[in-house]
């Protein structure tokens, strides 16, 4: 008999940062990644997940009866060396209200094993009573000198399982697996496709790759299907607002991070070749925030920066001729085939997440920001996508108040500032 699924677990124990040992900590940071691009593993099928399969339909019909969904989303939380900033942003995620979650990817550092999934993932998020979707980030997919296992074996076995079930990576925790048709895969819920592509193992210095000769076409030729379909069904008049979400950032101005300029023009030219154009890119990768508006036709398209989600280490801006601190913004530009493209805001101090509301008539988003503290919320930028006349202004509100995710599990964790409790051995 198939598993029943399960999200939220507010019955677990504290956070307890100081059971960890030094290796959990470190998370093998000695160990010397291959610089190298690694296979696509094959989707098990190209059909779109839907959300109703997850939530059920009575949850989805309610959804499309309000006329807006609302949905979480940040990438590179894995919380080694300083976890209480992923389990602070993590406390705020399970008190704010939201149908999913929608990683980024960077689950789990440095190279994604299984052994750090509870630590990095199912304690973290034990209270997040709501489904966790995810693509895969570098650290996911990356392997080094002498391991065993290949990449994104435990990233498939907890995300992309044929169906859902317990593993011992969670250690008893209540989540179950994700049911995803491969680390890439079409998200259809109300008001919104959401496409998503593993961008693989390259780190900072080098682009993000989702397709070409080391690492073939078939993720390419998977996002034409999609988007061809997509064009479709909006000619059929069923419309969705589209996403596209990739680990590696088109653009960034990370110091320690590069945008991926190749990965974007495959995109485009696939978005060409059907007729439509994405609504919304998501990314992480640069830890830091940062919105940009890119024009393409007649179109204003935000492309979103969101690797703030927990990973200790923020990074800054870099600085511009040389000088010692980056410029005011917005700042303008172009972008590498010249389009428009403009620099609306960017945070490199701030801990948070994005709250995405998408309803018929626009897409707003919110960056949430949290103190790691007192684990305050706040925010630090939003904007509306008003999806009639493709223009995008500053400002607007989703609505929602910090109260229990989707499913109703209370948040009743000790904050992330106090001293920990303890928690039960490693079983």
């Amino acid at each position: 008999m198939p598993t029943p699924r399960a999200f939220g677990d507010p019955d677990l124990t504290p956070d307890d940062f100081s059971s960890f040992s030094k290796q959990e900590i470190d998370a093998d940071t000695a160990a010397k990644g291959l610089e190298q691009l690694e296979a696509i593993p094959p989707a098990r099928s190209t059909t779109p997940m839907d959300l109703s399969a997850v939530l059920g339909t009575d949850a989805t019909q309610k959804i499309q009866s309000s006329g807006k969904i609302t949905f979480h989303s940040v990438g590179d939380t894995g919380g080694i060396h300083n976890p209480e900033f992923q389990f602070a942003v993590a406390d705020a995620l399970a008190k704010d209200t939201a149908s999913f979650f929608y990683h980024l990817g960077d689950v789990v550092y440095y190279f994604g094993q299984e052994q750090y999934y509870f630590e990095q993932f199912y304690d973290p998020y034990r209270n997040y009573n709501a489904p966790v979707f995810a693509i895969p980030g570098n650290h996911d997919a990356v392997v080094f000198t002498g391991e065993n296992a290949r990449s994104l074996d435990a990233f498939r076995a907890n995300f992309c399982a044929s169906q859902p079930g317990r593993t011992k990576d969670s250690q008893g925790a209540v989540r179950t697996t994700m049911d995803q048709p491969g680390v890439y895969f079409t998200l259809n819920a109300p008001f919104v496709k959401i496409i998503g592509l593993y961008s693989n193992t390259s780190e900072g210095s080098t682009e993000g790759v989702i397709a070409g000769p080391k690492v073939g076409n078939v993720q390419l030729d998977f996002l034409k299907q999609q988007l061809d379909a997509a064009k479709a069904e909006r000619d059929r008049g069923e419309w969705r607002a589209l996403i596209i979400a990739t680990h590696h950032p088109p653009f960034t101005g990370s110091p320690s991070h590069v945008p991926s300029p190749t990965m974007l023009n495959q995109i485009d030219q696939a978005c060409t070749a059907a007729a439509i154009q994405p609504d919304l890119h998501l990314s992480g990768h640069a830890h830091l925030y940062e919105r940009y508006t890119r024009t393409v036709g007649d179109k204003q398209i935000p492309y979103l920066v969101a690797g703030m989600g927990g990973f200790y280490n923020l990074l800054g801006l870099k600085p511009v001729n040389q000088r010692p601190t980056p410029p005011k913004f917005p700042a303008s530009g172009t972008d590498a085939s010249g389009k428009p493209l403009r620099l609306e805001v960017y945070n490199y101090n701030t801990f948070g997440f994005l709250r995405v509301t998408v309803s018929p008539a626009s897409i707003i988003g919110e960056f949430v920001t949290v103190d790691q503290s007192s684990g305050k919320t706040g925010i630090g930028d939003s904007f509306t996508l008003n999806l009639k006349t493709n223009t995008v202004a500053k400002g607007g509100s989703s609505g929602a108040t910090p109260s229990k995710a989707a499913g109703g599990a209370s948040a009743k964790r000790k904050p992330s500032g106090g001293k920990p409790a303890k928690r039960g051995p490693k079983k």
